[in-house]
């Protein structure tokens, strides 16, 4: 619950939200240098970084970003209903909580506030990164 706390879009929910986000979530290890997700495949998830990072990588193998503890992922294929846009791989040995994408549709249709938070996040992203292209 308090890994869900430090990611800024989650920690307006309540406990018994957090919670339920916990019971329906798993903690899953990747080595450094392992794929997390390859670009177009399905979005199954929200990917929260607990400890180590990850590298999302444009088709062209730019990087775009490095993700730390406390950041998330994968949101944009949940909200557009898209596949992954990127690849993402982990740049050290790296846990993730990974919030299937059954449970973050219930949470986010029953939090109008989160979606609107989840959405403005991904319009910010998606503007700084094609600011970054042109």
């Amino acid at each position: 619950v308090n890994a869900l706390r430090a990611v800024p879009s989650l920690g307006s929910l309540d406990d018994r939200t957090l919670l339920a986000i916990v019971g329906e979530s798993s903690n899953l290890a990747w080595s450094a240098g392992s794929k997390v997700f390859e670009k177009d495949s399905p979005g199954d998830g929200l990917y929260i970084v607990l400890s180590g990072g990850v590298r999302v990588a444009a088709a062209d193998g730019a990087e775009i970003a490095v993700l730390a503890p406390g950041a998330y992922f994968g949101e944009f294929s949940l909200l557009l209903g898209t596949d992954h846009q990127h690849d993402v791989v982990a740049v050290e040995d790296t846990e993730l909580m990974v919030v299937p994408k059954e449970c973050f549709d219930a949470i986010v249709s029953d939090n109008p506030e989160l979606a609107r938070s989840l959405r403005d996040t991904v319009e910010e992203r998606r503007n700084s990164r094609a600011a970054a292209a042109g």
